[in-house]
This record gives C-alpha cells, structure tokens and sequence, in this order.
C-alpha cells in the first residue's frame, strides 16, 4: 500500500471514529480495530459479506459499512439485531447481567442515519430485525469475511457461533467484543473451541474484546 493511500486510511479512520463514538458503548481501541480488521479484508482480497450480531444504534456498523458497502468485491453487510433491548440471560451470565435486561435499546432508523453520515452505501445493507433465535433461521449467508459479535450473554453468542462459525472463508476474521468482560461471553466462546478442537489464539483488542483470523 502507498504511504498517501495509507495517510488517506488514517485520516478517514479518525473522521469515522470521531462520529460514531456518541453512538456506541464500544471505545476508541475496538473502534479502530473494527475500521482496520475491514481494510484488511480489503488488501487481502478476502471475499465474503461482512456480518453484526448485535448493533444496538449502528456505531460499530457504520464503521464496517463504510469500508465494505464500497469494496470491488461487492459485498453486502448484514446486520442482526432484536432492538427491543438486550435479552433474558442465564445463570452463567452472572447476577450483573439481569441488571441489563431490556436495556441498551438501539434503533433501525437511527442505524440507517448513521450509516448514511458517514457514507455507507445503504443499498448493500440488510438490517434483521429480531431475537437471533427468531431470524437466524431465515438468513443464509454462504461467505462470510468478517464476523463481528458483540451478543454479551451465553445463549446470544452461542447462536452466532452455531449459525456463522462455517461461513467464515480461510483467513476471515472473527471479532469478539464481549469475551474479557462477560463470563457468558467467554465460556461460550471457549467450549465452541473445545468442541470444535479450535486452538487459534485470541488477540487482545483491550481488556474486554479478543479477534483471531481463521485458518
């Protein structure tokens, strides 16, 4: 890559970030990582849609929609997301969790906004409205490049990895927003590997969020 194409990355990187902080929980590290983890299925050429599992009001999104709704590789970027707020858990999500329930609502119109701020092409977007165990079922996507999961609890991020897992093409990558700080998050990522004989190792985004590139 030229150093004006890189100048040109970095710049737009931080115009991005600068709008879509107000409208997500995740910080300025896992914001970066999501922008660069794009632009890398970008330079490696690595075909396949780009997917979210958990949007809330489109901050992570717009900055995955922003690099891929404009790749040569004509990709579609889908996006899950019940926006009723955040579902029931279960006794391995820990007593803090039922303090979230219901809570952190997002908002499709608001999702569309953003995404059409900061450029993204709406017409390669696909928002799916409902519980990951009601919509799952209807979508299939064969290839997919980049996976973000930011579902927080046991069951969400089991589904995602049941559902998506496979789809995921030879050097994609998986983003996992949740797993350093939500037990639920990590035991579920942890016995998918377990079950799956999967040894690849987690990269640190910060003290919370892990991403690895499958094999």
């Amino acid at each position: 890559m030229s150093l004006i194409r890189k100048w040109k990355n970095r710049f737009d990187e931080k115009r991005i970030a600068k709008l879509v902080l107000p409208f997500t929980l995740v910080g300025p590290e896992r914001v970066q990582n999501l922008y660069r983890l794009a632009q890398r299925i970008e330079e490696e050429e690595i075909s396949g849609d780009v997917v979210e599992c958990g949007v809330y009001n489109g901050g992570t999104a717009a900055v995955l929609a922003r690099v891929a709704t404009h790749s040569r590789l004509r990709r579609t970027v889908w996006l899950f997301d019940s926006f009723q707020g955040m579902p029931r858990t279960t006794e391995v999500d820990g007593e803090e969790a039922q303090k979230y329930i219901g809570e952190v609502r997002g908002s499709c119109d608001q999702v569309r906004s953003l995404l059409q701020r900061t450029g993204s092409d709406l017409s390669r977007v696909q928002i799916v409205e409902g519980l990951f165990q009601e919509t799952f079922s209807t979508i299939q996507i064969p290839k997919i490049a980049l996976l973000n999961i930011d579902a927080d609890w046991y069951e969400s991020v089991k589904l995602c990895l049941e559902k998506f897992y496979d789809s995921v093409v030879p050097q994609g990558f998986i983003s996992l927003d949740d797993y350093g700080h939500w037990p639920g998050c990590r035991r579920a990522v942890d016995e998918y590997f377990e079950k799956r004989g999967l040894s690849y190792p987690l990269r640190n985004v910060d003290y919370t969020a892990r991403w690895f590139q499958k094999s």
